[in-house]
Protein backbone atom coordinates (compact mmCIF):
# COMPACT_ATOMS: atom_id res chain seq x y z
CA UNK A 1 0.00 0.00 0.00
CA UNK A 2 1.44 3.47 -0.80
CA UNK A 3 1.91 6.22 1.78
CA UNK A 4 0.47 9.48 0.67
CA UNK A 5 3.72 10.78 1.11
CA UNK A 6 5.92 12.44 -1.20
CA UNK A 7 9.42 14.30 -1.78
CA UNK A 8 7.80 17.45 -1.63
CA UNK A 9 5.83 16.34 1.60
CA UNK A 10 8.07 13.41 3.45
CA UNK A 11 6.46 11.60 6.54
CA UNK A 12 6.67 13.64 9.52
CA UNK A 13 9.53 12.65 12.27
CA UNK A 14 6.69 12.10 14.69
CA UNK A 15 3.89 9.67 14.11
CA UNK A 16 0.67 10.54 13.26
CA UNK A 17 -2.01 9.85 16.00
CA UNK A 18 -3.19 7.12 14.47
CA UNK A 19 0.00 5.02 13.85
CA UNK A 20 -0.35 1.87 16.78
CA UNK A 21 3.30 2.07 17.18
CA UNK A 22 5.19 5.07 17.25
CA UNK A 23 8.69 3.61 17.50
CA UNK A 24 8.38 1.80 14.45
CA UNK A 25 7.34 4.41 12.73
CA UNK A 26 10.25 6.72 13.82
CA UNK A 27 12.47 4.22 12.46
CA UNK A 28 10.38 3.81 9.10
CA UNK A 29 10.28 7.54 8.47
CA UNK A 30 14.17 7.69 8.79
CA UNK A 31 14.70 4.97 6.39
CA UNK A 32 12.30 6.63 3.59
CA UNK A 33 14.13 9.53 3.43
CA UNK A 34 17.42 8.26 3.62
CA UNK A 35 16.03 6.24 0.03
CA UNK A 36 15.31 9.48 -1.82
CA UNK A 37 17.14 10.80 -4.24
CA UNK A 38 19.97 13.12 -3.48
CA UNK A 39 19.30 17.06 -3.82
CA UNK A 40 21.10 17.22 -6.89
CA UNK A 41 18.82 14.40 -8.43
CA UNK A 42 15.79 15.50 -7.34
CA UNK A 43 15.19 16.96 -10.68
CA UNK A 44 16.90 14.47 -12.97
CA UNK A 45 15.14 12.69 -16.03
CA UNK A 46 16.48 9.33 -14.07
CA UNK A 47 17.62 10.28 -10.40
CA UNK A 48 19.10 7.47 -8.23
CA UNK A 49 18.40 6.64 -4.39
CA UNK A 50 21.13 9.24 -2.40
CA UNK A 51 21.39 6.09 -0.14
CA UNK A 52 21.82 2.69 -2.14
CA UNK A 53 22.53 4.50 -5.63
CA UNK A 54 20.10 2.14 -7.48
CA UNK A 55 17.59 3.88 -9.79
CA UNK A 56 15.00 5.90 -7.96
CA UNK A 57 12.02 4.84 -6.17
CA UNK A 58 15.02 2.07 -5.50
CA UNK A 59 13.73 -1.43 -3.52
CA UNK A 60 14.18 -0.06 -0.52
CA UNK A 61 12.08 2.94 -0.14
CA UNK A 62 9.41 1.22 -2.04
CA UNK A 63 9.59 -1.44 0.96
CA UNK A 64 9.72 1.87 3.79
CA UNK A 65 6.42 3.72 2.04
CA UNK A 66 4.35 0.36 2.01
CA UNK A 67 4.55 0.08 5.45
CA UNK A 68 4.50 3.60 6.62
CA UNK A 69 1.22 3.57 4.10
CA UNK A 70 -0.06 0.59 5.79
CA UNK A 71 0.54 2.52 9.39
CA UNK A 72 -1.38 5.56 8.53
CA UNK A 73 -3.91 3.25 7.11
CA UNK A 74 -4.30 0.56 9.36
CA UNK A 75 -7.13 0.50 11.59
CA UNK A 76 -7.56 -1.87 15.26
CA UNK A 77 -8.32 -5.62 13.90
CA UNK A 78 -11.46 -6.23 15.61
CA UNK A 79 -11.11 -9.25 18.51
CA UNK A 80 -12.49 -12.78 17.14
CA UNK A 81 -14.84 -14.43 18.48
CA UNK A 82 -14.71 -17.78 19.76
CA UNK A 83 -15.16 -19.43 16.24
CA UNK A 84 -12.96 -17.78 14.61
CA UNK A 85 -10.21 -18.43 16.49
CA UNK A 86 -10.31 -21.74 16.39
CA UNK A 87 -9.74 -21.50 11.99
CA UNK A 88 -7.39 -22.84 10.44
CA UNK A 89 -4.64 -19.85 8.51
CA UNK A 90 -4.39 -22.79 5.77
CA UNK A 91 -6.92 -22.04 3.05
CA UNK A 92 -9.03 -25.05 2.32
CA UNK A 93 -8.24 -25.47 -1.16
CA UNK A 94 -4.08 -26.07 0.15
CA UNK A 95 -5.43 -28.53 2.89
CA UNK A 96 -7.21 -30.69 -0.22
CA UNK A 97 -4.45 -30.23 -2.34
CA UNK A 98 -1.86 -31.10 0.84
CA UNK A 99 -4.02 -34.31 1.47
CA UNK A 100 -4.17 -35.58 -2.32
CA UNK A 101 -0.64 -35.54 -2.25
CA UNK A 102 -0.35 -37.19 1.21
CA UNK A 103 -2.41 -39.76 -0.36
CA UNK A 104 -0.48 -40.07 -3.23
CA UNK A 105 2.55 -40.78 -0.80
CA UNK A 106 0.94 -43.17 1.04
CA UNK A 107 -0.41 -44.82 -1.74
CA UNK A 108 3.36 -45.67 -3.56
CA UNK A 109 4.67 -47.37 -0.57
Amino acid sequence: MRSPYTLDNPPPDEPPSEVLVPSLWRVQARWWKRHTPALDQQGAKHPVCGHCGQSWPCHSWACWDGQLGQAVNQSPAPEPDAGEARVSAASPSRAIAFGGALAAGLAKT
